[in-house]
C-alpha cells in the first residue's frame, strides 16, 4: 500500500479486507462445524459399539502419537499450516514460489519419516514407561498400524497452508470429516471387539489417506514446481526455521496429554476415553469458531505485522477476541448446565453406561472453565506467528509442562479424573498469562483493560443463560416424560432444543441491553454462513 493514497481509499481497502474476512469465517465456521459434526457421529458410533474400556482407551493411548499428531500439526492453524501461510504469503506472486512449495511438501515428507522410524523402534520400550496401566499389545498394535499418519499430518497442514494462501478453503476445512467418515464405516462393518482395535487402527489410517488426497486440487493451484531438486531457497530456510520450535512447542504441548495419560492410565478403565470425548464435546463450538476465526486472521497478522501496521493489528486482535467470547461462552455454558441430558442423549446407548456418562460429565465440569482462557492463548500466539516468532510459545509451552505435571500430581488425588481436567484449566491460564505478558514486550500495550467490561458482561449473561437453561430443562423433560406414547430420547431431544434456544435467546437480550457491540460484529462474520444456509 502506498503512503501517497488518500485516506478514504486506505479507508475502503482496509474495509474491503474486514469484509473478505468475514466472508471466510462465515464460509469455514459453516465448513467446520460440517466437519465437526461428522466427528460427533464419529464418537457416537465408536462409544455405542465399544463404550469407555480397554480396548476404546488403547486405541486413544496409541492416537496419542499418530493420530493427534495429524489433528494438531495437520489441523487448520497447526504448526505446518502456520508455517506455510506465513511464510508463503509473502512470496506467493514470485516466479521461483512453486520451487519453495515443492521443497516445502518434500522436506516435510522427509523429516516426519525419519521421526516415524524412531517412533516405531522406540514404542515397545517407552509405552510401559509412559501409561504403565494400559494395555501394552493392544497399544502396540494400533501404534504400528497408524505409523504412517505422522507423514501424513505434515503433509496435509502443510497442504492446508499452501491451500489457504491462496484462497482455498472449502477442503482444508472439510478434510477432517473425510478421516471420520472413514471410521464410522469400518465401526460399522467390523463391530466385533476381539478385532476391535485392528479395525479402529486401520480406519484410521485409510481416513487419513482421504484427508491428504483432498488437499491436492488446493496444493496444485500454486502451481508446484515438481521436477529437480534446485538449492534450497531462502523460504524453506525461513520455513524449517520457523517451523522447528512451532512444531517442539506442539510436541511439547503434547507432553501435557502424555502427562495427563500416566496418571489417567492408572485410574479405573476408560477414564481416558471419558477425558477425550469431554474435551471433543468442548472442542464441538470451540473448534469451529476458533479454526473459522484464525483461518482468515493469520494471513491478515501477517500482512499487518508487514505494513509495519501494529495499532491495526491490536484493534483485529481485540475485535476478534470479543467476537469469539461473545459467541463461545453461552454454548460452552449451556453444555456445563445441562451437561448430564446432553451427554446422555448423545452417548447413552450400546455399550456406554451411566458410569461412563458420569465420567464424562465430570471431566466436562472441570474443563469447560478453561475455554475463556484457551481463545485469548490461541488468538495471542497467531501474533507471535505473524512476527515468525515461534521460539516464545515454544519457550512458554516447555514451562507449562511442569505446571501440568505439578497440578496433575497435587489435584489426581483428592479430585481423580476431575482432578486431572482441572489441571488442564490451569495450565491453559498459565500459558495464557505468560503470552499476553511477553506479547506486550513485543509490540507494546494490548489494551486489555478496554476488554474487562464487555468480558464481565458476556460472563455474567452466560451465567445466567446457564442456569436458566438448567431449570428450562428439567421443567421441560418432567413435562414431556408425562405425556403418553412421547419416547425418552424425544422428550430429552425437545427439552434441551427449548431450553438452551430460550437460555439463548436471554443471553442475546442482556448483552444488547448492556449495548455491547459484539452482538452486530458476531452477526456481520455469521451472515455469509447464513445465506449459505439460506442457499
Amino acid at each position: 500500500m502506498s503512503g501517497q493514497e488518500p485516506p478514504e481509499e486506505i479507508l475502503k481497502e482496509k474495509k474491503n479486507q474486514r469484509e473478505a474476512i468475514g466472508r471466510t469465517f462465515g464460509l469455514v465456521a459453516l465448513v467446520t462445524f460440517l466437519s465437526k459434526f461428522i466427528g460427533l457421529a464419529r464418537d457416537i458410533a465408536i462409544l455405542t459399539v465399544f463404550g469407555t474400556s480397554n480396548l476404546t482407551d488403547a486405541y486413544y493411548f496409541a492416537y496419542l502419537v499418530t493420530g493427534n499428531i495429524l489433528v494438531l500439526f495437520g489441523g487448520l492453524g497447526g504448526p505446518f499450516h502456520s508455517a506455510a501461510v506465513s511464510i508463503i504469503t509473502p512470496e506467493k506472486d514470485k516466479e521461483s514460489t512453486g520451487v519453495l512449495i515443492s521443497q516445502i511438501l518434500v522436506s516435510t515428507a522427509v523429516f516426519l519419516t525419519l521421526v516415524s522410524i524412531v517412533i516405531f523402534f522406540a514404542a515397545p520400550y517407552v509405552v510401559p514407561l509412559v501409561i504403565p496401566g494400559a494395555d501394552k499389545d493392544a497399544v502396540l498394535t494400533a501404534l504400528n498400524i497408524m505409523m504412517p499418519l505422522i507423514v501424513i499430518a505434515g503433509l496435509v497442514g502443510a497442504g492446508a497452508g499452501i491451500s489457504n494462501v491462496y484462497k482455498v478453503y472449502f477442503w482444508p476445512s472439510i478434510a477432517p470429516a473425510v478421516a471420520s467418515i472413514a471410521i464410522i464405516i469400518g465401526v460399522f462393518l467390523f463391530p466385533d471387539k476381539e478385532t476391535g482395535i485392528v479395525c479402529l487402527a486401520t480406519a484410521t489410517l485409510a481416513g487419513a489417506i482421504g484427508q491428504f488426497i483432498v488437499q491436492v486440487p488446493g496444493i496444485f493451484k500454486a502451481s508446484p514446481k515438481w521436477p529437480g531438486m534446485p538449492k534450497l531457497s531462502p523460504g524453506l530456510k525461513a520455513y524449517l526455521f520457523m517451523l522447528g520450535p512451532a512444531a517442539i512447542a506442539t510436541t511439547i504441548g503434547q507432553l501435557n496429554i502424555y502427562i495427563d495419560a500416566y496418571f489417567v492410565s492408572q485410574l479405573p478403565q476408560g477414564s481416558y476415553t471419558a477425558l477425550l470425548n469431554a474435551n471433543r464435546l468442548i472442542q464441538l463450538p470451540l473448534g469451529v469458531l476458533l479454526t473459522a476465526m484464525i483461518v482468515p486472521i493469520l494471513p491478515r497478522f501477517t500482512e499487518q505485522v508487514a505494513d509495519r501496521e501494529i495499532d491495526e493489528l491490536k484493534a483485529e486482535f481485540q475485535r476478534a477476541l470479543r467476537i469469539l467470547w461473545f459467541l463461545v461462552l453461552p454454548l460452552v455454558t449451556l453444555l456445563f448446565a445441562i451437561s448430564g441430558p446432553v451427554v446422555e442423549l448423545l452417548f447413552q446407548r450400546g455399550s456406554f453406561d451411566q458410569n461412563s456418562k458420569d465420567m464424562v460429565v465430570l471431566a466436562l465440569t472441570y474443563l469447560i472453565p478453561s475455554v475463556f482462557f484457551y481463545v485469548a492463548r490461541d488468538l495471542l500466539t497467531r501474533i507471535f506467528y505473524a512476527h515468525q516468532d515461534s521460539t516464545t510459545p515454544f519457550r512458554i509451552g516447555m514451562a507449562a509442562i511442569g505446571v501440568k505435571a505439578l497440578s496433575d500430581y497435587l489435584l489426581v488425588g483428592p479430585l481423580g479424573l476431575g482432578g486431572i481436567a482441572l489441571s488442564t484449566t490451569i495450565t491453559t491460564i498459565f500459558n495464557m498469562t505468560m503470552l499476553s505478558i511477553l506479547c506486550t514486550k513485543k509490540i507494546g500495550s494490548l489494551h486489555l483493560h478496554k476488554l474487562i467490561r464487555p468480558a464481565l458482561i458476556m460472563v455474567a449473561a452466560s451465567l445466567l443463560c446457564g442456569i436458566c437453561a438448567y431449570f428450562i430443562q428439567v421443567g421441560a423433560e418432567s413435562m414431556l416424560s408425562q405425556i403418553k406414547g412421547i419416547a425418552h430420547f424425544i422428550s430429552l431431544l425437545l427439552s434441551i432444543c427449548v431450553s438452551g434456544l430460550a437460555a439463548l435467546v436471554i443471553y442475546v437480550i442482556v448483552c444488547l441491553a448492556a449495548k455491547l457491540e459484539e452482538p452486530s460484529l458476531a452477526y456481520k462474520k455469521l451472515k455469509p454462513m447464513l445465506k449459505r444456509f439460506q442457499r
